[in-house]
């Protein structure tokens, strides 16, 4: 939530089926003072786009049967014409998946298990640190 004139804190969204995933994940980036928001479908994730234009999604490369690239362009559709960092992971480098998704418009991709360090110097490349 940003809160104009008082704080101005970054949007996190995270979106992935799996709570111990989206618990490591806001663990990390909770560090960095990003406000954070989670949930567990691609639907949900679209109606918060549209709600609340978070600043940041951070998203597993399939949810549900949705692939990371359709939920890119949808993400860009639903974000009301902001353009929201889209970082999305995978366990397994899937040069098609990873393709689609960067042609929609993904900033950046990591695997999984999540390197901290990493982690900081993607977020640093697209901005937001």
């Amino acid at each position: 939530m940003r809160l104009e004139g008082i704080i101005d804190m970054t949007r996190c969204l995270l979106v992935d089926e799996d709570q111990e995933e989206r618990q490591v994940l806001s663990e990390l980036l909770g560090q960095y003072g990003f406000d954070m928001a989670e949930t567990a479908s691609a639907e949900a994730a679209l109606k918060h786009c549209r709600v609340n234009s978070p600043d940041i999604v951070v998203t597993a490369d399939r949810i549900g049967s949705m692939t990371a690239g359709e939920f890119v362009k949808r993400v860009r559709r639903a974000a009301n014409g902001r353009k929201p960092v889209v970082l999305v992971y995978t366990e397994k480098a899937n040069t098609d998946e990873i393709g689609s998704a960067i042609l929609e418009g993904a900033a950046e991709f990591l695997l999984k298990p999540f390197d901290r360090d990493l982690l900081e110097f993607k977020l640093k490349q697209v901005g937001l640190l």
